[in-house]
């Protein structure tokens, strides 16, 4: 089998938030290659909308021993 690993991610803080808030994660699957998958996040106030954080994660798929290896191509296909 293979799993995901994060190989990179990048976050961008626009507003504060406070331990009572309520906070909304967005994400988009922002692009699908052989071996990575990147994600697009964006972290909103839920009251109020506000942009909180936007950020990217890029994830790898690697094999049992840790190696990258080209995603199997029935779950690249559910991503795509």
């Amino acid at each position: 089998g293979v799993g995901l690993a994060v190989i990179d991610a990048s976050l961008r803080f626009h507003a504060p938030a406070t331990y009572d808030d309520v906070v909304r994660v967005e994400t988009r699957l922002a692009d699908v290659r052989s071996r990575t998958v990147t994600f697009e996040y964006v972290i909103s106030n839920a009251a109020s909308g506000a942009r909180l954080v936007t950020a990217t994660t890029r994830l790898a798929s690697v094999d049992r021993a840790g190696v990258t290896v080209a995603m199997p191509r029935d779950i690249r296909a559910l991503l795509e």
